[in-house]
């Protein structure tokens, strides 16, 4: 018997119901260290890459809701010393409806 059947579809159910944002992240030259060892600690944030390119970091975030990781953006990581510009991308869910 496999106990762990229950846990392993809830939480699919449940991951299936949270919502993605993607935070491209431009920082002031030297800070790129300081703000991704600050985005790391934030709740909401499940990955951070420090990149080379067109921006410094990218920061994935999951939340019940697009709205929790807009406001998130805005009022904490905007907020961080260093951080110059963001941008953020909605991840969307092709899996959502299957009958498609």
């Amino acid at each position: 018997m496999n106990h762990w059947k229950g846990d392993v579809e809830r939480l699919s159910a449940q991951a299936a119901c949270m919502a993605v944002g993607y935070v491209l992240i431009n920082v002031n030259p030297g800070s790129e260290e300081s703000v991704y060892n600050h985005v790391k600690q934030l709740p909401m944030v499940s990955d951070a890459t420090v990149l080379f390119g067109d921006h410094d970091l990218i920061v994935k975030m999951v939340a019940d809701e697009l709205a929790t990781i807009a406001q998130a953006v805005v009022t904490t990581i905007r907020c961080i010393p260093g951080v110059v510009s963001t941008k953020t991308l909605a991840g969307a869910d092709l899996d959502a409806d299957s009958n498609a």
